[in-house]
């Protein structure tokens, strides 16, 4: 395993990232008397998967958000595009936390497709206060080893993105982006909310 950066340089370079903070809080596992920059949060991951299906996942991510203007309809394969790199990005963040999102055999299945039991909702959010952010809904007690993820909420740009296990979201939190639904989903039509985490 390698310590890798959790949001890529390129995507730090293009939102103007590199002296952000999270504005939830700092993560437990890393507790300084100085925040720790979003733009240097690492997590531990195999060198293969970093060089492989990771680098393919970001080039995707990449084309969907930043290649070409967001208007119109979001097609299935942009839509997996999204929900895949949401879903890595919140186990990274997961784990930088000192908590799980999804276990080993769950994350696997990123190397491929979708992990089962696992939403992710989009929105937009108007004029945000800074163009990346996360927050990370954890409950109980690090030092006992027992931290539960709710939810990680990951802002890029103007957008939301809510990843969480099949039913711990209390309350929807934007449009379903995962798992795929029938009708089509529009960059225009996506909700706007106020907050990461509401």
């Amino acid at each position: 395993m390698t310590r890798e950066h959790v949001f890529a340089h390129w995507l730090v370079r293009h939102v103007h990232g590199a002296q952000l903070l999270a504005s939830d809080r700092a993560l437990r596992s890393l507790e300084t008397t100085t925040p720790t920059r979003i733009a240097r949060v690492v997590a531990g991951v195999c060198p293969e998967c970093n060089a492989g299906w990771m680098s393919s996942l970001e080039m995707g991510f990449r084309r969907v958000l930043f290649a070409r203007s967001r208007v119109g309809p979001v097609g299935p394969p942009d839509r997996i595009a999204l929900s895949r790199w949401f879903t890595k990005t919140a186990v990274l963040l997961a784990h930088a936390d000192g908590a799980v999102l999804v276990g080993a055999v769950l994350r696997a299945q990123l190397a491929h497709g979708m992990p089962e039991g696992i939403e992710v909702f989009l929105a937009r959010r108007r004029r945000p206060p800074q163009r990346l952010d996360f927050a990370v809904d954890a409950t109980g007690d690090q030092d006992a080893g027992a931290v539960h993820v709710r939810s990680v909420a990951i802002l890029i740009d103007d957008l939301v993105a809510h990843v969480a296990v099949r039913g711990t979201l209390t309350s929807r939190h934007g449009t379903r982006l995962w798992p795929l639904r029938s009708h089509t989903l529009r960059w225009e039509t996506l909700p706007v909310v106020t907050s990461m985490l509401r």
